[in-house]
């Protein structure tokens, strides 16, 4: 377990459906999250509102 990642990234709009390969559309997520996001109920709303945090943060860091 140590060597495990504490987080993975994940495309905020799934890959294989034409998700971007971009720091716009991808976050880094606790696997619990992750898991919530991609499969959970909740999913579609975690989507909308990560993919307005991603872009955010990209924007943040563009500014520096």
């Amino acid at each position: 377990m140590a060597d495990e990642p504490l987080l993975e990234v994940d495309h905020v709009d799934d890959h294989a459906l034409g998700g971007r390969d971009h720091p716009t559309a991808m976050i880094a997520l606790c696997p619990t999250c992750h898991a919530v996001k991609t499969r959970g109920a909740e999913g579609s709303m975690l989507r909308e509102r990560l993919r307005k945090v991603a872009a955010e943060l990209h924007a943040r860091e563009m500014e520096r």
